[in-house]
């Protein structure tokens, strides 16, 4: 396996990618980013799109592009992932708000189990109001929602008899196995944009943050961090515990080495370059190129 710039001390190299099914086949891919020296593919997560979405906007504006539609559930890809590579697996991001928590709970950690503690979940709120309430609850409960999700499934992973009381989701006492291999459970990073109250959230109950929108190249980047690690202060939490996977846009492909260098400076443990929705033939030529640029 090549080595590329993340086996030298900095950041490790991963890859987000637009995996449905009509893109180049994921186990292919998978094999295609362990043999040029990548260490991680995560994937992102839709079960549906309302065709009806006048209160939601597309972040990146325009219309919602197809492969919305059409993004494998994580979970499963990911398994088919885990079983043929040594790859790290994660979401990017996973919305858990539209699961039941209870199952949710029990399929990650049999993958963490089944993967050998290699699975990352990072978490979002989801940006499409119709998607969210198609689940039966408001798009404005969304962040308390998650949060709510998040912790019941951490009382499975982690107690022999778990209960959880919320406003949202409710558990009785109950059990449940496996427990994750990863303790005391997978990382659970949140992806979402530059906000205060996002600090405030990723230092009440998650591991980490994953910074939407690809900011690594903005001025206040490096501020944004050190507030971050301030709110981790402030919960009474170590900042050297937070865990940052950047992400990088393609459109950026031409600075990847600066971003690593970046990435490497303000602590991040994995830069993300992107995969588009995309046959072999296009893929794999640009997964050459990230290759080339990281190893010169």
């Amino acid at each position: 396996m090549p080595e590329l710039l993340g086996s030298a001390g900095g950041p490790t190299i991963g890859v987000f990618a637009d995996c449905t099914d009509r893109s180049m086949p994921i186990v292919d891919l998978a094999v295609a980013l362990e043999e040029r020296g990548f260490t991680g593919i995560y994937l992102n997560e839709h079960p549906h799109l309302p065709v009806a979405n006048d209160r939601s906007s597309f972040p990146a504006g325009g219309a919602i592009p197809d492969r919305y539609a059409r993004f494998w559930d994580p979970y499963i890809a990911l398994s088919f992932v885990a079983a043929r590579t040594s790859l790290d697996i994660g979401t990017c991001i996973s919305l858990v708000g539209e699961h039941d928590a209870i199952a949710l709970a029990k399929a990650i950690a049999t993958l963490d189990v089944l993967s050998g503690g290699r699975l990352h979940v990072g978490v979002g709120f989801g940006w499409h109001r119709e998607e969210f309430e198609a689940h039966g609850l408001s798009a404005k409960v969304r962040a308390p929602v998650v949060e709510e999700t998040v912790a019941l499934m951490k009382e499975l992973w982690t107690q022999e008899v778990a209960s959880f009381d919320g406003t949202y989701r409710q558990l009785a006492p109950s059990r449940s196995w496996p427990k994750p291999v990863q303790q005391p459970h997978p990382p659970v990073l949140l992806g979402a944009p530059a906000r205060e109250r996002t600090f405030r959230r990723v230092a009440a109950w998650a591991d980490g943050w994953i910074p939407m929108g690809g900011p690594i190249f903005e001025p206040v980047y490096a501020e944004w961090i050190r507030d971050l690690h301030q709110a981790f202060e402030d919960a009474g939490r170590d900042p050297k515990t937070c865990r940052i996977i950047g992400m990088l846009a393609r459109t950026a492909q031409k600075d990847l080495r600066a971003a690593w260098e970046r990435a490497g400076e303000l602590g991040h443990e994995r830069v993300l370059v992107h995969v588009p929705e995309a046959g072999a033939n296009e893929v794999l030529p640009l997964l050459d190129e990230y290759a080339r640029i990281l190893a010169d």
